[in-house]
């Protein structure tokens, strides 16, 4: 189990919450009420099921959980608004959701693999 990166990603989708909240002036306790628990339980949710997390994660493990992950998250958030789970999800929303999610949590996971890469390639 990589506890590293999972500390990482809660750290990142809170980071990405904080950040949503903060530029729709909603920053307050019912904004993170609202947008924290269902981002982190619908990131969270699929990137275990899918391996996110193994040791050796499958290669289509992390693109598959930010798409899952990202959706769930959203309709989960829809359900905690009283939208229903299946409620219409604004495109420009979801859009930007794997975006910034994606830049929160696979640019570092880059950045991490050409360190590892450089660090091998110069022993």
């Amino acid at each position: 189990m990589r506890w590293g990166w999972m500390l990482f990603d809660a750290a990142a989708l809170t980071l990405f919450v904080l950040t949503g909240l903060r530029s729709h002036g909603t920053l307050d306790e019912f904004g993170l009420q609202r947008s924290l628990p269902p981002f982190l339980i619908g990131w969270f949710g699929v990137a275990w099921l899918v391996g996110v997390y193994r040791a050796q994660p499958p290669r289509w493990a992390l693109p598959v959980a930010w798409v899952l992950g990202v959706t769930l998250s959203i309709m989960l958030r829809n359900q905690f608004l009283g939208r229903g789970l299946f409620g219409a999800i604004a495109p420009i929303f979801w859009a930007i959701s794997l975006t910034g999610v994606a830049l929160f949590t696979g640019l570092p996971r880059l950045i991490a693999a050409r360190i590892v890469r450089r660090r091998v390639a110069t022993k």
